[in-house]
This record gives C-alpha cells, structure tokens and sequence, in this order.
C-alpha cells in the first residue's frame, strides 16, 4: 500500500536523523495545511472574505426572489424544512472540506488535481468509476443550474418593459434568452474564482442592494390594504401535502447548493481549513435576505404571491431597478457557477486557445434548453431533487468515512515505521502489561468492557450522523424524481418557445 512506502522512506535508523526529518515533515505539513506554503501566485490566493463573498455570489438573488413562494406554500412546515436542509448542507459541506484537507495530507500530489478537485477526492477514495459517475453528476448538475438564470433574467426583461410601458410595449422571454446569451459570452470567458473577485464583490452588492429594494416594493404596495386587507392570507396551520415539500425540497437544495463549486474555492483559498467558516457565513448572510423577504411577502400577498415575487408587485421605480438587477446578477453569478464545469471539459478536450468557442457553445447549448423548457420553478425541482441530492447528501458523508479510515491507515503506518529503534522496548512493555491486565481481570469481564468501550465510541464518532444524512439523500432523492417525472408529464408548456417562433 502506498501509505507503507510512503512511510518508509521517511523513516530512518538514526534517532538524530530521525528528530531532524520529523520535524522537517511536521513543519512542512503544518505549512501546507494552513497554507502558507511558498506558492507563485500566492498572492492571487482567495482570503476568507473573498471566499464568503464567493459562497454569497453562487447562492445569488434566488433565496430572495423566488424561495418565498416554496416556503409560504408548506405553511408554518416551510421554516423548519429549510432550517433542516440547510443545516444538513452545512454540515455536508464542512466534512467535503475536510475530505480535501486530509487528501492533501496522505497525498500532497493530490493538489495538481485543483481543477476537478471533487472527482479528485472520489477517486481517491473509491477508485476511478466513482470518479468519472461524480465526474458526470457534476457537470449535469453545474450545466442544468444555470438555465433557471437565463429564464428568470429573461422572464425578468419581459416583465420590465410590460410594466414600464403599461402593457403595450412587451417582448417575449424567448427573443430575451437570445440577448441574454450574446451578452454572458464575453463574461464566460474569464478563468478560475481568483480571477473573479471583482465579480463577486459585485454581484454580493447587488444581492443586498435587490433584498432592500424588495422590501421598499413590497412595503409601497398599497392596493391590498384597503378594507379587505388580510395579513397572511390563506396560510394554514396543517401539514402540508407531501407533494408540496418535495417541491420546496427540490428548490431549497437547488438554491443553497454550492457543492459542485465549494473544492474549486477551497482549492484557491490561502487558508484551505476555513472553508466551513467561509460557508456558514455566506449562508448566514444569504438566510438573513430572504427571511425578511418571505416574512414581507407572507404578511403582505399569503398564498397568492408567485414563483418569482417581482411579478406581483406594483409598477414603481423600486421594481424596475430590482428587476435589472436581478438580471445582472444572475449574469455574474452563472460566470462563477460555471467555472468548474468549462474547467473539466477544457481539460478533456485539451485546452489550448478553445475557451472561447467551448463556453459559447455550452452557454447557447442552455439558452436552447431554456427555449425549450421555459419553466424555472420545474428545472429547480429537477436539478435539486433528483441530481444535487447525492451530491450534497450521499456522497460527502460517504467520501468523509473512506477517508477518516485511510488517515488512520496512514497514522498507523507512520507510526510503525518511526518507531522501529524502539520495538523490542515496546513489545516487552506491552507483553508484561497484558499479563497483568489478564491476571487481575477476568477473560470475560475484559472483552465485555472492551466491546461497551468500542460501542460508546462508534456512538459518539460520525458514523451515525453521516449514516442517517446519507439515508435520508437516498429517501428524498428517489421521492423527488418520481415527483419530478410526473410533473414533467402534467406540464403543459413543453415547446412554448418554439411554438411560438413557428407562427
């Protein structure tokens, strides 16, 4: 095994030699966990601000826009669903975190794999099918995520120039997603998240700027307080059917999902091991957003608000300036979310001057999906039920328990060869111990509290918790995408755009 050689050829017979070669080893581990190691471009690293700012920038203006519906229609069910998957979230993300970090550790060779660094970890932990079926969820899922952007930034025009000129003057989404594609383009173009940086302090700004904007549409709108005014309208107290919270599970995992993007940050971070912190605090501040505006949106519309929440609100100079925000932002935030994706097919089709035509080709490639299939709420559903759920439920766990495993392969190994001037020692030491702990207790009563102590460990370690994450991925998966396939059916707006064009 190659944590065997590994170890011995760190090992020696000097004690001198020994201490000198540990010390060396520590200090460069210490050094490349913290990263701190010497590195060209060191100074392009990402730092933890600019990595929260990242985590905002792919969460994006949804949270805001268009998860208030999803959680106002479960009731009062809809805060604990998103308490409970975005808790789940988290802590999925912190441990494909760690799976890195301890990657790095047992295998420092690891890091040239950077640009697919979540098939990386599979590999390493499960061989090379595993790679290549993370290797295929991902990039479906990177690919499928950007096409609720190109609609609800069209949708979003269409609907700025209907409320603008009152209804007179309206182009369709479908021409929309056509000029929408010639514009992100040139913006596609651009590298990895550390060159994105400007990008992402950007679209953070108007993510906030979109929340207070919303609030200042939703609060100006005066045509419901009028005599019949009811707040929370038609919001129960019952639990809601569980057709209804599949759907909100399949939006509230495709909208907080960063999964496919997190190890493509991690990677450019100078400290690799603040990921987590990076995480909760992007999480922190996109939650923030939009539980105020779902609590405005719930006093104010109840159960008759819509999908997108700007598409209820009166005609006001707040809405116009949201909805090109909104539109700018979903822009941004798809040259981000997309970079993992054109890293890995620019890798498999050697790379050399074809950026530019492999990430226009893939951008027209979802604006014709788009076109064909112009319902945002049902790719949400799709991409988050059924593909993002291994990806953020069953395979990190997974993944974080075979790797928790080959450090303690490791830590033994090195522990074994280091020690070798003292064996003898040690096994005297260790004999004469184990007599007298037979002779003063019982065979019987030794194992018995052998196996309590091995019992009590296995409780308290992370097998059950990531074993009950990883059943409940399997559960939702398999429930979502048989929602997911009926819904499909039942849509009746298959081929509108095309339709449309043909008249």
């Amino acid at each position: 095994m190659w944590f065997r050689l590994q170890c011995k050829r760190t090992a020696t017979p000097s004690s001198a030699s020994y201490s000198t070669s540990s010390n060396q080893h520590l200090h460069r581990q210490r050094e490349r966990l913290l990263g701190n190691e010497p590195s060209g471009d060191g100074g392009r690293k990402l730092s933890l601000f600019y990595a929260t700012l990242c985590v905002v920038d792919l969460f994006g203006v949804f949270p805001i826009i268009a998860l208030p519906k999803s959680i106002i229609a479960c009731g009062l069910y809809g805060l604990p669903l998103v308490l409970f998957v975005i808790t789940l979230q988290i802590y999925t993300a912190v441990v494909l975190g760690r799976c890195w970090t301890i990657a790095e550790k047992l295998d420092p060779s690891i890091v040239s794999k950077n640009r697919y660094p979540y098939a990386a970890i599979a590999e390493f932990t499960y061989g090379r099918r595993m790679s290549v079926f993370v290797t295929v969820l991902l990039d479906l899922t990177v690919f499928g995520g950007g096409i609720p952007n190109l609609l609800v930034a069209a949708q979003n025009l269409q609907l700025l120039g209907s409320r603008i000129s009152g209804s007179t003057f309206e182009v369709s989404f479908c021409y929309w997603l056509v000029i929408i594609g010639l514009f992100l383009c040139p913006i596609m173009w651009l590298g990895s998240p550390k060159n994105m940086r400007m990008l992402a302090s950007v679209s953070v700004v108007v993510c906030s700027s979109v929340g207070l904007l919303t609030w200042i549409s939703i609060g100006e709108d005066r045509s419901r307080s009028a005599a019949g005014f009811e707040p929370f309208n038609g919001i129960t107290l019952g639990l809601p059917p569980l057709v209804q919270l599949l759907k909100a599970y399949g939006i509230i995992a495709f909208q907080f999902d960063i999964h496919p993007m997190l190890l493509t940050i991690q990677v450019d971070m100078q400290h690799k091991r603040h990921i987590g912190k990076a995480v909760l605090y992007g999480i922190l501040t996109t939650c923030s957003l939009s539980a105020v505006t779902t609590f405005l949106t719930a006093y104010r519309y109840g159960t008759d608000a819509t999908n997108n929440v700007l598409q209820i609100l009166p005609r006001s100079w707040s809405l116009y300036l949201t909805i090109l925000l909104v539109t700018l932002q979903l822009c941004l935030s798809s040259a981000v979310g997309n970079s993992a994706l054109f890293q890995h097919i620019e890798d498999v089709l050697d790379f050399t001057i074809k950026r530019c035509i492999i990430r226009s080709t893939l951008v027209w490639l979802a604006v014709l999906i788009a076109e064909i299939l112009p319902r945002f709420d049902l790719v949400m559903g799709i991409i988050g039920g059924t593909l993002t759920g291994p990806l953020i439920f069953i395979l990190p766990p997974l993944f974080y328990q075979r790797m928790l495993e080959l450090e303690k392969i490791y830590n033994q190994e090195l522990k074994r060869s280091y020690s070798t001037g003292s064996s003898e020692f040690s096994e005297e030491r260790h004999e004469d111990t184990d007599q007298e702990s037979e002779q003063s207790v019982p065979h019987v009563w030794y194992a018995a509290g052998t196996r309590l102590k091995q019992v009590g460990q296995f409780m308290y370690s992370d097998c059950i918790l990531a074993g009950s994450v990883i059943l409940f991925g399997i559960a939702a998966t398999l429930a979502s995408t048989y929602y997911n396939v009926f819904d499909m059916r039942e849509s009746q707006l298959w081929f509108s755009c095309l339709i449309g064009w043909r008249r």
